[in-house]
């Protein structure tokens, strides 16, 4: 349990600076603060943060093959990235719920979001695209959309 919450602080530390995180935080705050009159608020800025963590705020250059294999057990570090992926793509399901009402579009968009994502991390050398990462991300839109129908 020690080295995946290491594996978690060293994969977040890597990706965003505490300047980045407050200002991501606030920027979130507003949107949210705002939905009752712009309920389409919430799902965008969720998708502008997936796509600022994931492609825009990272130099080209890192570009390696695709990753095919399903990698769920071999070690924290692994196990690190999948639960970010996952904790990632949580709030565009439960936001989106709250607009669309609809689990299986919200699914859909989420993977289709990944796939947009991991291709275009591919194409520009900014990250690697990998399989694991798709689940994870759409394992976590599934999560988000269900968690708010539960609170619904």
């Amino acid at each position: 349990m020690r080295e995946l919450l290491s594996q978690i602080h060293y994969a977040t530390s890597a990706n965003l600076s505490l300047l980045e995180i407050i200002l991501l935080a606030l920027l979130g705050t507003i949107a949210w603060h705002n939905r009752k009159g712009k309920q389409w608020l919430p799902p965008v800025y969720c998708v502008f943060l997936i796509l600022y963590i994931t492609l825009l705020r990272r130099a080209p250059g890192y570009n390696e093959s695709i990753r095919l294999r399903l990698k769920l057990w071999p070690n924290a570090g692994v196990w690190a990235g999948n639960l970010l992926n996952l904790l990632l793509y949580v709030p565009y399901g439960a936001t989106s719920w709250q607009w669309k009402r609809e689990a299986k579009k919200i699914v859909a968009v989420g993977f289709a979001l990944s796939m947009f994502c991991e291709v275009l991390q591919y194409l520009t050398g900014r990250g690697m695209a990998d399989v694991n990462d798709v689940l994870f991300n759409t394992l976590g839109a599934a999560v988000g959309a269900w968690l708010a129908r539960r609170a619904a």
